[in-house]
């Protein structure tokens, strides 16, 4: 039991790492993918292109491989930390996989709302940033904190590079100790409560989402109609049967 306890009390700074590099990793993917959705939605094609091209590249490979290419890659022309390196790998996978979410959400924009400001000579910027911006928010919030979870437990390729996060920490416990189950599972548990969380972030989004976007409205007055509706027809049905009594 005391093993349990020091060997938790010891993976606490290698969680805060992880904790830390998800957040620089969403911090940096968040606007490059929200740019990269303004683009894919530009009416420009050769922007368009571009950009589909860049998005598709940053899917398409692993995120070890991209961590592999930054960190044993940019070495060669400048010098990076382990963490620095995490961030731009992960930064720029996770702005590839937001960069779709963002894209439907722009495209969902009523064209009416943005007409309506181009009516009244608001910039390209205000529109963003009081109609575009606002109900992009109110849209992909809940897939965006799907996708914080992936990169959160994501991190834990950064030990592939040998840099001391949540799993990194746990198996070089486990070979210092000579017991690497112990301290597996109890990085595995600290992953699942820190995910659990985020789930639960994720929850009370979208009910934000539903409760702003009418959702919860329409399945009350939906529900009112059936029931005045049922109502109405067991009415009918008296009043036919008293009809039929009184009729001789």
């Amino acid at each position: 039991m005391q093993f349990v306890l020091d060997t938790l009390v010891e993976l606490i700074p290698g969680l805060w790492v992880s904790i830390q590099m998800a957040a620089v990793a969403i911090a940096v993917g968040i606007p490059l993918g929200f740019g990269a959705g303004l683009a894919l939605n530009s009416p420009s094609k050769a922007l368009r292109w571009i950009t589909i091209t860049l998005v598709e590249i940053f899917r398409g490979f692993p995120a070890l491989l991209t961590l592999y290419l930054v960190y044993f890659g940019l070495t060669n022309i400048v010098t990076l930390g382990r963490f620095t390196a995490v961030m731009i790998a992960f930064g720029v996978t996770t702005a590839a996989y937001t960069a779709e979410i963002f894209r439907a959400s722009i495209a969902s924009v009523p064209k009416g709302q943005i007409e309506a400001a181009q009516s009244v000579a608001l910039s390209r910027g205000q529109i963003t940033s009081r109609i575009i911006l606002p109900h992009v928010l109110n849209i992909a919030v809940p897939p965006i904190i799907g996708i914080a979870i992936i990169t959160f437990q994501g991190t834990a390729l950064a030990y592939a590079i040998g840099a001391r996060e949540l799993l990194g920490t746990a198996y070089s416990i486990g070979m210092i100790q000579f017991r690497v189950l112990e301290p597996l599972l109890l990085a595995a548990l600290l992953y699942l409560l820190v995910t659990s969380l985020m789930a639960w972030l994720e929850i009370l989004a979208e009910r934000r989402v539903a409760r702003l976007t009418g959702t919860n409205g329409n399945r009350v007055r939906a529900r009112r109609r059936n029931r005045v509706g049922r109502q109405l027809r067991r009415d009918d049905r008296a009043l036919g049967l008293a009809e039929a009594r009184i009729t001789p």
